[in-house]
């Protein structure tokens, strides 16, 4: 998701308590943009309230939390008899359980902008149903403050939105903008009622007519007998909805698991339940569409018209094959892996037209389709199938092993032997000869000059000596191999690292830091193909190949 960089507004407003009236305004304005947006793509929000509205550090507006709205849209039920949002900022039809509008959002934009420049909420009670019945059945109070008056036009404009009759409200998000904005006066058909001096009343249990216009020269004798009459209108339209709150009949949860989506609603409606989707989960043994769980258990007894939230199974993760051809082992490795598939069997051949150690071919082949943790099959070149050995006497030795790395032979074996007028680390001899023919897992030994009487000093470059072979002759499934590593000349502590590279991944065999002309001989072992890299102070020295 994005990340807004700022605060939401019920932070600004426990700070700030209350926010000047243009501020508001600026804020309810960037607000309708949103809703206009969402309601011109059939969507009601269904939770305006502070928390769900962010500020940026530049001052812009966004609406998040669109998790109701979604999940309704996504699993076509109905919401007849469902509760959703903030019960502080819920309209009086969500408070009823009706199916809601676009105008249900403006009702709770009302009240935002309500508690932003008063520094209270409209209704306010001791519990949430407390709350409920007072946004259905009590009038909005005026908002204003007495350390912040609000101006008559703010007024109206908010008294506008918490209208109960959603027909009273703005038609529009658009229409309301434009009142906050100041390029509109939509607010004057409330103000009307202001000018005339007019309180006005609903009374939906008689037939939903508006009535009861109580002019300000009306005699105190009618005033009381109107106010006892509301009142006792109010406690008794309270009171059964409060019966009707609670007197709910109950049904025992069905078992939704393993069920279709389709079978799933079905039978949710036949137990006077619905059911929403509320998250979608990867499977290799569920089909697609099919619910994996639910958030009510099967046998729970709750009320009727109780959603139930489900998890379906999206079938099995498919994910697309990289292309690894012409990539080193270990590079193809790990693209692999992080495509969140696995390396099979890794098979070598013999090809002169590209370096050794590079991958020839891969099956399935790139941009195939396969579930997540399938194998891919990989080829890894060889080089030649024979090799014309260089001339690798008068090199030094770190050169003498680039060299045979360069056409894919390893470096088996290399001795020091006393020499005078050569710089010590030269190679001296080499066996076999150069420009012999020799195939990639024939020994390649070497000769290097050391300085003589030198005793037990270091030779210049480290000595590294290996031979890759199976564990059971004529079986190539596991490999060991017997690593000396001789520390050459240069700092005081060198740390000599051993990593393999075989069918398990790649790990680190050893690690250990030695002084120069210490030797380290270890033995490590691999599965499939194998290889093994000698570093020294996080340098690749050699590395040795089956």
């Amino acid at each position: 998701m994005e990340y807004v960089e700022g605060e939401d507004l019920k932070t600004l407003l426990r700070r700030e308590h209350i926010l000047p009236e243009k501020r508001a305004r600026e804020i309810g304005a960037q607000v309708c943009e949103v809703l206009a947006y969402a309601h011109t793509q059939g969507i009601v929000h269904r939770d305006i309230k502070p928390q769900n509205i962010l500020l940026t550090v530049d001052g812009q507006v966004k609406v998040t939390d669109f998790g109701i709205a979604r999940a309704l849209a996504s699993a076509a039920i109905t919401e007849t008899g469902t509760v959703l949002g903030s019960v502080q900022y819920l309209s009086p039809e969500q408070a009823r359980g009706l199916g809601v509008g676009q105008s249900a959002d403006l009702y709770s934009l009302g009240v935002v902008l309500f508690e932003a420049v008063a520094g209270q909420l409209p209704f306010d009670g001791d519990s949430p149903i407390a709350i409920a019945l007072k946004h259905i059945h009590e009038p909005p109070p005026t908002p204003g403050h007495n350390d912040a008056p609000v101006s008559r036009e703010t007024e109206r404009i908010i008294l506008k939105a918490l209208a109960k009759d959603p027909r009273d409200r703005y038609r529009s998000a658009e229409e309301m903008r434009e009142d906050l904005i100041g390029a509109a006066t939509h607010w004057g058909e409330l103000s009307r009622v202001e000018d005339t001096k007019v309180v006005r009343r609903s009374d939906r249990a008689a037939g939903g007519r508006r009535w009861a216009v109580t002019p300000e020269q009306a005699g105190p004798l009618l005033v009381a007998v109107a106010g006892a009459v509301i009142v006792i209108v109010v406690a008794l339209l309270g009171w059964q909805a409060l019966v009707g709150y609670l007197n709910v009949p109950e049904v025992t949860v069905p078992d939704f698991v393993g069920k279709s989506l389709a079978d799933a609603q079905s039978r949710a409606r036949q137990d006077h339940l619905n059911v929403q989707v509320i998250q979608q989960s990867y499977s290799r043994t569920v089909p697609t569409g099919f619910v994996l769980g639910q958030d009510e258990p099967a046998g729970k007894v709750v009320k009727v018209n109780r959603v139930i939230g489900l998890t379906t199974s999206l079938g099995p993760e498919m994910v697309s094959v990289p292309d690894v051809r012409r990539r080193s082992l270990l590079d193809a490795r790990f693209m692999i892996e992080e495509a969140r598939l696995t390396v099979g069997e890794v098979r070598e051949a013999y090809d002169a037209s590209v370096p050794p150690g590079v991958v020839l071919s891969q099956d399935p082949a790139p941009g195939a389709l396969l579930q997540r943790g399938t194998a891919v099959y990989l080829r890894v070149n060889r080089g030649p199938e024979r090799v014309i050995l260089p001339d690798l006497v008068g090199q030094p030795l770190d050169e003498a092993r680039r060299m045979l790395n360069d056409i894919g032979v390893t470096l088996r074996q290399v001795t020091q032997v006393p020499r005078s007028g050569i710089p010590p680390g030269q190679v001296v001899e080499m066996a076999p000869r150069a420009g012999t023919q020799i195939r990639h897992g024939d020994a390649v030994t070497v000769m290097i000059a050391a300085t003589p009487g030198a005793g037990g000093a270091p030779p210049p470059q480290p000595i590294v000596t290996g031979t890759l072979t199976p564990v059971t002759p004529g079986d190539p499934g596991r490999k060991h191999a017997r690593i000396t590593v001789v520390v050459g000349e240069g700092a005081p502590r060198q740390v000599v690292k051993i990593v393999v590279v075989d069918a398990q991944g790649t790990r680190v065999a050893y690690e250990k830091a030695h002084a120069p002309g210490a030797t380290v001989s270890t033995q490590v072992d691999g599965s499939g193909y194998t290889i093994v890299q000698v570093y020294i102070d996080n340098r690749l020295i050699q590395e040795i190949r089956p």
